[in-house]
């Protein structure tokens, strides 16, 4: 009678555990339609920065599929924009303005750059750069950033001059 009390309490919460966890997800869905996968993996396999699937079969045949950046901004979306740009695994922070002209960007420590040379690559990659010293009146594009992800209130990339990613943040004006 008692093992039947403990066992039957077990099984009550086990699935009360199970309905909160299924009211904590959506449904089910396929993720590889028609494959037959036996391991994968979620890598950067073409060096933009952006995650991809690679996964192999029973048969041993390793596919994969390149990440889309069917962002929801553009680049005609960019101006008038300001946004908090944060590195990872670096404490520091910029802020960038964009205008149709190009753009200013403010480093921490209150030092502003002129944003030239604004362009979207075919395979959604947005790139701008800015002048190595800093002032308004300066021109050049020695400091190169790469957007690799722009949706319309986050941006991610990397500072292509210290190598680094980050991810930026749209603030409200």
């Amino acid at each position: 009678m008692k093992t039947s009390a403990i066992t039957l309490s077990a099984l009550l919460f086990a699935g009360a555990a199970n309905a909160a966890t299924a009211e904590d997800f959506g449904a089910t869905q396929d993720l590889l339609i028609n494959e037959d996968v036996k391991t994968l993996h979620i890598v950067d396999i073409n060096a933009d920065n952006r995650k991809d699937l690679v996964w192999v079969t029973s048969t041993g045949a390793v596919k994969y599929k390149l990440k889309n950046n069917d962002g929801l901004a553009s680049l005609e979306s960019l101006p008038g924009t300001r946004w908090r740009l944060e590195y990872n695994h670096r404490n520091e922070v910029k802020f960038i303005n964009f205008t149709v002209q190009g753009g200013v960007l403010e480093t921490h420590d209150d030092k502003f750059y002129s944003i030239s040379d604004i362009t979207m690559s075919n395979t959604g990659t947005l790139d701008f750069c800015t002048p190595l010293s800093y002032g308004l009146d300066k021109t050049g594009c020695q400091w190169q950033y790469s957007v690799t992800e722009i949706l319309p209130n986050v941006m991610k990339g990397v500072d292509k001059r210290l190598n680094a990613t980050w991810v930026a943040y749209k603030l409200v004006n």
